[in-house]
């Protein structure tokens, strides 16, 4: 089924301008004039190639069949090189004895003129063997056809598979690299002399990632195949970080209107990307050039995967920029190949003008390397010569062709040596290839493998022939030409990261001239320290750039995420790195230890003067009112008080921190509860002296001891338990304060703590409200107002002392409550012992149990 609707498309193709179609039958008709490139052989290997093209000079009007519109011909110059190099392949291995001996290779070529129904109606000719089109009938009889060797675009080549694969001959293609005919299922005799496309689409991203180019704009032609091509680089771009800015389709043929180059020109101008790939076939992008003249377009940097035209680099007077860059298939000079060229007769092939033209321009006076005279008639009657191919770097599919050459010859080969020996001696010239079908010369050309002339190994790996790829740079001169120089090279089998490799400089355009390597990003990169925010409805190379947050670095360009420091580090100023954390606390080195640490010794110092002036006035009256013991007991425990606050302003360890809480909270419960038992002997002993009371017997020593005992006990119980179930321990503390690591002491419990102020708050509530209410009471013996005060000095401190305390951080907390103990202490010292010290000192005459019994204190 599949053959006769590939026969049907072949005839009803075949009829449009060769059939001519009466009422009673189908009889040929005139086909297009094609005189073949011919030499006889016992197995021939036919031939499509594009060597002339026809153009359209104007609009195309569908009055009439296009090919007898107004077009205009020419030839392509280097593609001539390509047929060329299947003359010399065939010759070099008819001379050859050790490659099918005594069997003569012969060629059957076609131009195609870049022509799908040319390149159709050579192919039925090929098969056909006959001037005329018979499909599926040999008329050949003095030869046999082996494979096809085409260079056609990929769309015409894969038409060409899907409409001649009913035959099984073999296609080897020096010019068609669509991924899709590498599946052998649908293609099963397709093979390339080049490497297909997959290869090129990973030079284009090796070669974007060498220079950090993210932003693309890509030209492409109306073609199917390149649309998928371009779909699939469009992808791979993306997935290796970067973006494609546009896509534009451009006409495959030329079909320039003056709107449609006006539209290319403009979103060429408006485009922000630097860097523009321009993807095709070598005609589409020679129309390209020459109707929007691309390469004068200043400030762009253009990536070609086209291969190249002589026309492209040798025209004179052209303004191309520097800085273009193509991707050359990578070539080998053929030996004796140039030679060739210069000493073959050119009467071996069709004469013409476009012919006698290509031989023209290789004359003594026009080419450097023909050291042979030619008659050059064309030069001397001074015709001149637009374009010269003298320059054989770009002709990388001669190689190919060569190869391609070569792989069938020793096919056929390897088919002749698998005939029986006699078979092969009954007729040693033609017997084993009578019967040659193309499937049968398939199973052979897959397992080809052999050393060409120039020690390369050639085989079909995956059905095509691995070659790499040539970067060219081309060059404006200040004589008016262009030069490509070959800069670097694309090795796909080479590791990521060095599969590019240039070994010459690249001459940029102007515009870049002051930078060592162009940029082309939407969006400047963002340095270390910042990371990259993604736009809203932008592609993903488009984006802000933020700083790290607190407590993050970055030390990637273009990083997309700020990484956090470990625990003991942070990030240093410009938020690159981390560093080590400083390991701080509350020491004597800083200010504030210092401070705090001189106020706890000197109001110590004070205390104990206190306590001496005390002692040595003993006897006085004001200092044997309100039971001396009781101020003495208070005295040293408001030393101790201040002695703690040392305790806190040092590095803490493990006993210091297990002590530091427990002493404050004793020490405060014997401060309190020895003001509570003085103000409770005030109470008790000014009722006792009225009539009917019995308090005389509360009145003694013993009972304020008892007082002060009892409530520092359940104090002492407290800090027990706290430090036997939750113990305080240090530890390093690095959240609290930027760029530090605090080392504090971990409470264990805050209920505990927190039960230990409750703890004394209510001692203080309770000597607060008995002061209080005896404030009234007569004044000789009444310290109850000063006991009043500083239980109101007291309570203040405090109650700022628990939000300002919950609100600091790092040696700020450790401050917050030394000052607390400080600033509660000298409250204490100042409120109950100044007034005493001041008659005792400045006063004497007032400590006399006389005054004591005139006036109140």
């Amino acid at each position: 089924m599949n053959n006769l609707l590939r026969n049907t498309v072949v005839l009803l193709m075949l009829c449009n301008g060769v059939c001519q179609i009466s009422s009673n039958r189908c009889k040929p008709g005139t086909p297009y004039s094609q005189r073949p490139f011919y030499m006889a052989g016992d197995v021939i290997i036919g031939g499509l190639f594009d060597i002339h093209i026809y153009y359209k000079t104007e609009a195309f009007y569908y009055s009439s069949p296009p090919h007898l519109q107004a077009r205009k011909i020419s030839m392509l110059l280097e593609d001539f090189y390509n047929f060329l190099s299947l003359v010399f392949a065939v010759d070099e291995i008819n001379r050859n004895h050790q490659i099918l001996p005594n069997v003569t290779l012969g060629y059957n070529v076609y131009d195609s003129y870049v022509d799908l129904f040319r390149a159709i109606q050579g192919a039925v000719r090929i098969y056909s063997g006959n001037k005329k089109q018979y499909p599926n009938y040999n008329c050949d009889n003095s030869s046999v056809l082996a494979a096809v060797i085409e260079g056609m675009p990929p769309s015409f080549s894969t038409q060409y598979a899907n409409i001649f694969g009913m035959y099984k001959y073999p296609q080897v293609s020096f010019m068609s690299q669509d991924p899709l005919q590498s599946d052998k299922q649908q293609f099963p005799f397709f093979y390339r002399a080049i490497p297909s496309e997959k290869t090129l689409y990973a030079g284009i991203i090796a070669l974007l990632k060498h220079f950090g180019w993210t932003w693309i704009g890509i030209l492409y032609p109306d073609d199917d195949s390149c649309i998928n091509s371009i779909k699939i680089v469009k992808q791979m771009i993306e997935e290796s970080g970067g973006c494609v800015e546009f896509l534009k389709m451009i006409p495959s043929i030329n079909d320039y209107s003056v709107e449609r180059i006006a539209e290319i020109n403009n979103t060429i101008s408006q485009a922000t990307s630097n860097v523009i790939l321009v993807y095709g076939s070598k005609n589409s992008v020679y129309y390209l050039e020459q109707n929007v003249h691309i390469n004068s377009i200043p400030g762009k940097i253009w990536v070609h995967t086209a291969e190249s035209s002589f026309r492209m680099y040798n025209q004179a007077n052209d303004t191309s920029v520097n800085g273009t860059l193509r991707f050359i298939m990578s070539k080998k000079e053929v030996p004796d190949y140039i030679k060739f060229i210069q000493d073959v007769n050119p009467n071996r092939f069709p004469t013409g003008r476009t012919f006698t033209t290509w031989w023209d321009e290789l004359c003594e006076n026009r080419c450097p390397f023909n050291v042979r005279r030619r008659n050059c008639t064309g030069v001397e009657s001074g015709r001149p010569i637009l374009y010269s191919h003298c320059n054989l770097r770009f002709t990388a599919m001669s190689y190919s062709v060569y190869n391609a050459v070569y792989a069938v010859a020793h096919a056929l080969h390897e088919m002749y040596q698998a005939t029986p020996l006699k078979e092969r001696l009954l007729d040693p010239n033609k017997l084993q290839f009578q019967d040659l079908q193309g499937w049968k010369l398939n199973q052979y050309l897959k397992k080809v493998y052999f050393t060409n002339t120039m020690g390369d190994e050639i085989y079909f790996k995956d059905d095509e022939i691995s070659i790499g790829y040539d970067i060219y740079n081309t060059v404006h001169l200040p004589n008016g030409t262009n030069i490509a120089e070959k800069v670097g090279t694309f090795n796909h089998s080479a590791p990521p990261g060095k599969q590019i490799k240039f070994d010459k400089p690249i001459v940029w355009e102007n515009k870049f001239i002051k930078t060592s390597t162009p940029r082309s990003v939407c969006c400047e990169s963002c340095r270390g320290g910042k990371r990259k925010s993604i736009l809203k409805g932008k592609p993903v190379c488009c984006y802000d750039c933020l700083q790290c947050p607190e407590g993050q670095f970055s030390n990637q360009t273009d990083s997309e995420v700020c990484l956090k420091c470990p625990e003991d580090q942070w990030p240093n100023k410009q938020k690159t790195a981390c560093i080590q954390k400083t390991v701080t606390f509350l020491s004597y080195e800083v200010p504030i230890g210092i401070t705090l640490s001189f106020i706890a010794i000197f109001f110590s110092f004070m205390t104990t003067g206190v306590l001496g002036i005390f002692f040595k006035y003993q006897d006085t009256p004001i200092v044997k009112a309100n039971n001396r013991e009781l101020s003495y007991l208070l005295l040293i425990s408001l030393i101790f008080s201040f002695l703690c606050c040392l305790i806190f302003v040092e590095r803490p360890a493990q006993w210091t921190c297990f002590l530091r809480q427990a002493i404050f909270g004793i020490t405060f419960a014997i401060s309190v509860s020895s003001l509570l038992a003085k103000t409770l002997i005030v109470v008790v002993a000014f009722n006792a002296t009225k009539p009917g009371k019995n308090l005389r017997k509360w009145i003694g020593v013993k009972i304020p001891k008892y007082i002060v005992l009892s409530c520092s006990t359940i104090q002492v119980l407290i800090c027990v338990l706290w430090l036997i179930i939750a113990p305080p321990s240090s530890f390093y503390n690095a959240q609290s304060e930027v760029g530090k690591i605090i080392v504090e002491c971990s409470e264990g419990s805050a209920m505990a703590f927190y039960t230990i102020l409750g703890y004394l708050c209510i001692l203080a509530s309770i000597s607060f409200v008995i002061a209080f209410l005896a404030r009234k009471l007569p004044d000789t013996f009444n310290d109850a107002k000063l006991i009043t005060f500083s239980m109101l000095v007291f309570f203040t401190v405090w109650i700022f002392f628990i939000p300002t305390y919950l609100s600091a951080k790092g040696t700020a907390t450790v401050a917050v409550e030394v000052f607390a103990i400080l600033a509660s202490s000298s409250g204490l010292l100042g409120c109950i012992f100044a007034p005493k010290c001041y008659i005792i000192l400045i006063k004497p005459e007032k400590n006399r149990k006389k005054q004591l019994l005139k006036k109140p204190l």
